[in-house]
C-alpha cells in the first residue's frame, strides 16, 4: 500500500494544507491518527495493527493494478491513417472478401482477441464502418485496376451464366478471358443480384450495362453461355446469327468470324459459342 492511497481509509480536512499535520480519521474504525500528506507512516501504522487484512487486500489489489506506463501503451492506438493501420485493414478486408466470411466476424470478442494479440496498436473496424465504406472503396479499387489490365488486352472472350439460388434470388456472372504479355488471364468481371424476370432483354440489358462500365464493348471476340432460349435470345442481334457455334455439329472445323458491328459500334468479330457442360445438365 503506498503511503497516498492508505489516506483512502481516512476522512482528512478539507482544510488542511500539503505539509502542515492534521488528524485523519479512520472510516473503519472511527480513530483519529496524526500524520500529513508527505509522512503518513502512522497511518499505515494503523491499517497494519488494527485492520490487517483490509490492509493485505488493498496492497494485492494495488499491486496488479497496470502502471502508468502500460496504461499509457495500451490505450496508444493506430491512428487511422497510420501504413500499418491501413495495410493490417486492407489484409483484412481481402481475408473476409477472399473466403466469403460474414461480416460479424469483426464483432466477435475471441477474433478481437486474435487482433489484440497480434498487434496490440491495430485497431478493429466496426461492421457498420466495413460494410458502409471500406469494402466499398476496396470494390472501386479492384474495379479500377481491372479496367486498367482489361486496356491492355486486344481482344476479350466472355463466359455468361444466370442461375438461381435455393432462395430463388437471381445473380448474373460473367468471366472474362484474354492474352496478355503471351499468358492467359482469367478474371471474374462481375457476379451480381438479377432481379426481376429472366427475359432475353433483361439479360441483353445487364449485359451491356457491365461491359459499357468495364469499357469492353468493342474487344468482345466470343462469347460462351448455355443453351437457354433466353440467353440464345438475348445475344440474337443482326448478323449475330451467322456466328454462332454449336460443338455438337462442328467438331475438326475452322471459324473465321468476318466483322460483325452494330450502329453503336458495340459488337467487332462477334461468336457465340453454347456451352456443352450446360447442355449435359
Amino acid at each position: 500500500m503506498s503511503s497516498k492511497s492508505v489516506l483512502e481509509h481516512f476522512t482528512v480536512p478539507d482544510d488542511f494544507q500539503n505539509g502542515n499535520t492534521f488528524k485523519g480519521k479512520c472510516m473503519h474504525c472511527g480513530t483519529l491518527i496524526s500524520g500529513s500528506y508527505k509522512v503518513t507512516s502512522n497511518f499505515v501504522t494503523h491499517m497494519k495493527r488494527k485492520h490487517r487484512d483490509l490492509y493485505i487486500l488493498h496492497s494485492e489489489n494495488k499491486e496488479i493494478q497496470p502502471t502508468l506506463t502500460q496504461c499509457i501503451k495500451k490505450s496508444r492506438k493506430y491512428s487511422p491513417s497510420d501504413p500499418k493501420q491501413l495495410e493490417m485493414t486492407n489484409a483484412l478486408i481481402m481475408f473476409i472478401a477472399g473466403d466469403l466470411l460474414p461480416l460479424s466476424i469483426v464483432e466477435s470478442e475471441e477474433f478481437k482477441n486474435l487482433m489484440e494479440k497480434a498487434d496490440t496498436k491495430y485497431q478493429v473496424p466496426s461492421r457498420k464502418h466495413l460494410s458502409s465504406k471500406l469494402l466499398h472503396e476496396k470494390s472501386v479499387e479492384i474495379k479500377n485496376n481491372l479496367v486498367n489490365t482489361l486496356k491492355r488486352a486486344e481482344s476479350v472472350c466472355l463466359t455468361i451464366d444466370l442461375w438461381s439460388s435455393r432462395q430463388m434470388r437471381g445473380f448474373l456472372g460473367i468471366t472474362g478471358h484474354f492474352i496478355l504479355d503471351w499468358a492467359m488471364k482469367s478474371v471474374m468481371i462481375c457476379c451480381k443480384r438479377f432481379k426481376g424476370r429472366h427475359t432475353a432483354e433483361s439479360i441483353r440489358s445487364e449485359y451491356e450495362e457491365v461491359v459499357t462500365s468495364f469499357e469492353i464493348g468493342f474487344k468482345i471476340a466470343a462469347i460462351v453461355s448455355d443453351n437457354a432460349s433466353n440467353m440464345v435470345k438475348a445475344f440474337s442481334i443482326p448478323g449475330f446469327d451467322d456466328f454462332k457455334v454449336d460443338h455438337e455439329s462442328t467438331a475438326g472445323k475452322t471459324f473465321r468470324p468476318e466483322r460483325c458491328k452494330l450502329a453503336d459500334g458495340t459488337f467487332e468479330k462477334l461468336m457465340m459459342v453454347k456451352c456443352n457442360g450446360k447442355m449435359l445438365k
